[in-house]
């Protein structure tokens, strides 16, 4: 049964399955498309010409811009930030907290950092991108990798952890605008962000 609160916000040709959860205060754009059984809690505000597919999540919080393609079972953290045209394979995994206190009585910090990736990448299946991590533009993550810290130019990284392996293939580069990287680290976004989770801490901006 879905659930859709009402004061959900949509653009012109919304697309949208069955089974799905919206909560309050969520945006979506035009052209979007959001598939069976996803969930878009609290906060999350996506952009244009973008799919959501089935099965998807967003835990919180986050902010995903135009011409984005986020395929089956990827779950996308509050605190995340999603450039334009970027990729994300099936059950790709995003994250914002580093040491959980869980159980411990609060003798461990939970902090919460900024995830933010770069225009154009491309995010492999079952990839997972730690809490903090900047991707540059035109990052492409290989299948199952784990990344733990930014990459700071352009190129193909795979492994555990994440290196690079080898320069951007001449067939997946593209035009980047200037703004590529950082085009939403604005003042607006940022605030929206912190109105849900105040002790984020934007460590890369």
């Amino acid at each position: 049964m879905d659930y859709i609160s009402a004061d959900f916000h949509y653009g012109d040709n919304l697309m949208l399955g069955n089974n799905v959860i919206i909560e309050e205060n969520v945006r979506v754009g035009n052209n979007v498309k959001i598939g069976h059984r996803a969930t878009l809690k609290s906060g999350t505000i996506i952009g244009n010409n973008t799919i959501f597919d089935d099965h998807c999540i967003t835990t919180g919080a986050c902010y995903i811009g135009d011409n984005v393609n986020i395929r089956t079972g990827a779950i996308i953290s509050k605190a995340t930030i999603i450039e334009d045209y970027v990729f994300v394979g099936p059950g790709v995994i995003t994250n914002h907290t580093k040491h959980v206190n869980h159980g411990r009585e609060n003798k461990i910090r939970d902090i919460q950092l900024l995830t933010y990736i770069g225009y154009g990448s491309i995010l492999g299946s079952q990839a997972s991108i730690l809490a903090g991590v900047n991707l540059a533009p035109l990052t492409i993550i290989g299948g199952g990798t784990v990344v733990v810290k930014n990459t700071i130019e352009e190129g193909v990284f795979v492994g555990h952890p994440a290196r690079k392996k080898m320069p951007l293939p001449s067939e997946y580069m593209m035009e980047v605008p200037a703004e590529a990287g950082s085009m939403y680290v604005t003042k607006e976004i940022l605030l929206h962000l912190k109105e849900y989770m105040p002790n984020l801490i934007l460590t890369n901006f």
